[in-house]
């Protein structure tokens, strides 16, 4: 019997031992068949030669190193270890069947293309200490429709398919699986990553932030079904293959505060045209590059209102059927974080719309003063609220506004305009373009107007060819314009402030 008993003890032990062997092998990556498969540099894996599907990457390593693991078709699940600080450039790029990757909190860099081209990934959390994230990170990864990031994360957010910094001012990566047709980017953005919608072939028209001010190289290209883009009067710049490949991209608009786009801006783009004023700065590109280009946009507001009100309806619609984890990416908000942007209509007008909510302003000149008067209550004429309108004669701003927004009434039909006392800020371009625009008074209250306010107007243009002095000061010491040589200049003792375009 003791004999039985202590056979029975012994085989106990030894399959202790066994197991924990072999999960101990298996938790270090260090199993002999494991060990050549990891050529290592230190604490820096250089290269995974093995062909294992679950991989263990042992503790030891630091740094996963430039392409340790690209082009690996064998692995479907890699396991870091929690000390983990680096994930390098191409680390993970080209693996095909890579399914699944949980980045560990010690980890506080991603390379650019660390995951570019995994096809199959489509379980990615991020832990709350990535703060360094590359360019194109999941470019190409069409399995992957969401990331969970750490809620202890100060740097990094996923709202509406799309990686962005948690202040949500940066976007780094729209994810490729994202099905929605239809992006409309965070009020709150600022900057567009390289490549951040490569890849992204699900998505049809994008409408962007109003404060981007440029458009970085590659950002759109080789997003093969975008078919419209709509950008704010905030943009000046267009970058180095910025929709390089977007072969159906039928519609850009290009708005008339951009003054440089890259020769290769539009490179593989056959069905393109691109929407613009005559005279602006894209109708000279589109001419120079031999691009088409027109007056009257393919797609309009009345187009993308359909599409936005789809969208929102369904994202309510989810939002009214489950509640989202703690950790979950939340879906765009309507209300404070949803943004009206600029969009296009047809005909003689182009109508943008406000952050505030997107009121459309159209029709007479009598229903413009009535719209003018509503706009008291909430002290501002939006951006853009009378851009293009050809029915305007004289405006009535009334008393309680206090600002006027950018482009508020530029290549519009007015021609008399009386600022109300009360008001201090004119924005940039307000009154641009108002080629009828002759008479305007503005008060002493005005502190501050901004560049190109009344540039093109018959009252600046006359003020030029007829003023007595060589300084136009207006509101409460504003010098608006200069027209002499710049060698005589001497401020004003009266001049508070200079706007931006006098030189």
């Amino acid at each position: 019997m003791k004999k039985k008993l202590l056979i029975s003890v012994i085989a106990v032990v030894v399959l202790v031992l066994t197991f924990s062997f072999i999960l101990a092998k298996q938790q270090t990556g260090l199993a002999s068949s494991e060990k050549e498969a990891f050529q290592m540099d230190g604490t820096v894996l250089m290269k995974y030669m093995g062909s294992s599907e679950v991989v263990y990457v042992p503790a030891s390593v630091r740094v996963i190193g430039y392409g340790a693991f690209e082009d690996n078709d064998y692995i479907k699940k890699v396991v870091l270890p929690s000390g983990l600080e680096t994930i390098e450039y191409n680390a993970f790029a080209e693996c095909d069947n890579l399914l699944e990757i949980d980045i560990p909190d010690s980890v506080t860099k991603i390379g650019s293309a660390a995951f570019a081209n995994c096809k199959s990934l489509c379980d990615v959390s991020i832990g709350k200490s990535v703060a360094d994230v590359g360019s194109g990170v999941f470019a190409g990864c069409s399995a992957l429709t969401d990331l969970d990031v750490s809620t202890k994360s100060t740097t990094l957010t996923c709202l509406d398919g799309c990686l962005m910094s948690a202040d949500r001012t940066y976007v780094y990566q729209m994810l490729p699986g994202r099905e929605e047709p239809f992006y409309i980017m965070n009020e709150r953005v600022e900057e567009i990553g390289q490549y951040a919608f490569w890849g992204c072939n699900n998505v049809e028209h994008v409408i962007l932030s109003d404060k981007i001010q440029a458009i970085s190289p590659y950002a759109f290209s080789n997003a093969a079904n975008l078919k419209s883009v709509s950008m704010s009067f905030a943009v000046t710049e267009i970058g180095m293959k910025a929709f390089e490949d977007c072969v159906n991209l039928e519609q850009v608009y290009i708005p008339d505060s951009v003054i440089k786009i890259h020769n290769t801006a539009f490179d593989g783009c056959p069905k393109l045209n691109l929407y613009t004023a005559d005279g602006t700065y894209g109708s000279k590109y589109a001419e120079e590059h031999d691009l088409s280009a027109t007056t009257s946009p393919i797609y309009s507001l009345s187009y993308a209102d359909d599409v936005k009100k789809e969208y929102y309806e369904a994202i309510k619609e989810a939002e009214e059927k489950s509640e989202q984890e703690a950790n979950a990416p939340k879906p765009i908000e309507i209300g404070s974080d949803v943004m009206g942007y600029t969009t296009v209509v047809g005909d003689n007008a182009v109508v943008l719309m406000d952050s505030a909510g997107g009121t459309v302003i159209s029709g007479t000149n009598a229903q413009a003063n009535d719209d003018l008067k509503e706009m008291a209550n909430t002290g501002v004429v939006p951006a853009n609220a009378f851009y293009g309108i050809d029915t305007l004669g004289v405006v009535e701003i009334p008393e309680g506004v206090t600002e006027i927004e950018k482009f508020a009434f530029a290549r519009s039909s007015v021609k008399t305009v009386e600022i109300p006392e009360g008001t201090t800020s004119i924005g940039y371009a307000a009154f641009y373009h108002c080629d009828d625009l002759s008479e305007v008074k503005i008060p002493d209250s005005v502190t501050y107007i901004a560049g190109n306010a009344f540039t093109h107007t018959a009252w600046l243009e006359d003020w030029y060819e007829n003023g007595d002095s060589d300084y136009l000061i207006v509101g409460d010491g504003v010098l608006l314009a200069y027209k002499g040589e710049a060698k005589d200049y001497v401020q004003p003792v009266n001049v508070k402030y200079v706007a931006c375009e006098v030189k």
